[in-house]
């Protein structure tokens, strides 16, 4: 079981995995994790989410018409 592990770097909140086997970053641009075991995301400005099973975890990209380019979406 892993400690306490942030899976969104960027996030002014975080969005911390618990309980996991394993969590392997696969993508520090992207902030793509593979999260390996049942675990619980935990938000303070997101609902909290129990996983029961292994899950990739990824940054939400949204469109910006102004840049035409795809960005992070901000907390």
């Amino acid at each position: 079981m892993t400690k306490t592990v942030n899976v969104a770097a960027s996030s002014t909140e975080g969005h911390f995995v618990k309980g996991a086997k394993q969590v392997i970053n696969l993508d520090e641009v992207n902030e793509t994790h593979l999260v390996k075991g049942a675990s619980e995301l935990v938000t303070k400005n997101h609902t909290s989410l129990k996983m029961q099973e292994d899950c990739l975890i990824t940054c939400q990209t949204v469109y910006n018409p102004f840049t035409t380019a795809f960005q992070k979406s901000r907390d």
